[in-house]
C-alpha cells in the first residue's frame, strides 16, 4: 500500500513497503526550477529521516523518468520481469 509522506501543491511523494524493501512513488503536477529546488529539499529531509535504501521501479522506455531518477540520486540496480511479463528496471538510492 502506498503511503503519502510529502504533500505539496505541485507533487505528492509516497512510500511503499514490499517484502521489506521501501519503494518510492511521486505524482508531479508541475515542474519548474523552484518546484525542483523545493522537491529536492523535501526528499533530502525524507531520506534523512528514513535512513534506509529506497528503490524505484522504472519503465525502460520512459526517458524523462530516467532523467528524473538521476536528478534525485538514484542509480541503476537491475532488470526484472514484472508479474505482467514486462521487462522493467529497479533503481536504488543508497543511504
Amino acid at each position: 500500500m502506498k503511503i503519502p509522506v510529502i504533500y505539496n501543491n505541485d507533487y505528492i511523494v509516497f512510500l511503499e513497503n514490499d517484502c521489506g524493501f521501501t519503494f518510492i512513488h511521486c505524482d508531479c503536477v508541475r515542474w519548474t526550477k523552484e518546484v525542483k529546488k523545493e522537491f529536492l529539499s523535501d526528499l533530502k529531509k525524507l531520506f534523512g529521516i528514513h535512513r534506509n535504501d529506497v528503490y524505484a521501479i522504472h519503465e525502460i522506455d520512459d526517458v524523462k523518468h530516467k532523467k528524473f531518477l538521476g536528478i534525485v540520486g538514484f542509480e541503476y540496480l537491475k532488470d526484472f520481469v514484472g508479474s505482467d511479463a514486462k521487462l522493467r528496471q529497479i533503481f536504488i538510492r543508497r543511504t
